[in-house]
């Protein structure tokens, strides 16, 4: 597995160009630091599924040294690619910790990275089932020093909050919400909004409750849509014409 990332870089150099030449691939707009390829996000998945499927025989922990180099490169694609790779691969997700996870995170910058690798990539009960060593890292990372770090702790949760039950999560993700709701930066208001509106979805009195005690604390963005989900299923209020 050695010459994997290597590999990878050279099939993500061969795609450059091939996505939208727009603002939409700018480092304006993704709020990444690092090399843009401008490849298109059908391509990165085919890549993706690709070589999961080349190498679906690969013990978990060589997968994850692939991507542990993979995220520790200059590319944005290579770094987006590697969070494709991780959720397309059950076994190297049950096999990652919090402390790769977090060195992972270190590697990022901007939304755009930073949700491709925390948005909807790990389930509620890979989480849950280790919730001992889990739990109190998802604190820690809403009280890093790295704003990057404090986004991924809210949008870690986004999927497992939409899709389970479970009230540890809805703590965890409450009280994430709790210690960064003063931040008015749009990483972080953008994912307490965020946050906050898939939790109504199993938890809706909470949500009631917790918008009620804290609407003044909340970013203006937030209260905003979280008000227009409880009120129309939607982020933001349906148009008027005429």
């Amino acid at each position: 597995m050695d010459n994997e990332g290597n590999r990878l870089r050279g099939a993500l150099r061969a795609l450059a160009g091939t996505g939208s030449a727009d603002h939409q691939g700018s480092a304006a707009y993704t709020g990444s630091p690092h090399e843009l390829l401008g490849v298109a996000t059908p391509g990165l998945r085919r890549l993706a599924r690709d070589w999961v499927r080349a190498n679906r025989a690969a013990p978990p922990k060589d997968t994850l040294q692939v991507l542990d180099a993979m995220f520790a490169g200059g590319l944005h694609e290579e770094k987006t690619l590697a969070a494709l790779i991780l959720a397309y691969t059950g076994p190297a997700r049950a096999a990652t910790t919090p402390a790769r996870l977090d060195a992972w995170l270190g590697e990022l910058a901007g939304w755009a990275e930073i949700d491709s690798l925390c948005s909807n990539v790990f389930q509620a009960e890979e989480f849950l089932s280790a919730w001992p060593a889990w739990a109190p890292w998802l604190r820690r990372l809403s009280e890093d020093a790295n704003i990057n770090k404090r986004r991924a702790s809210l949008v870690l949760l986004t999927g497992p909050a939409r899709y389970s039950d479970d009230p540890r999560l809805l703590a965890t993700a409450l009280g994430n919400v709790a210690r960064l709701q003063a931040e008015r930066d749009i990483l972080i208001a953008k994912a307490v909004s965020w946050l906050l509106r898939n939790l109504t979805l199993r938890h809706r009195s909470a949500v009631v409750a917790y918008l009620a005690e804290n609407r003044t604390a909340l970013p203006a963005i937030a209260v905003r849509e979280v008000t227009a989900k409880l009120e129309t299923g939607r982020k933001t209020p349906a148009r008027r014409f005429g």
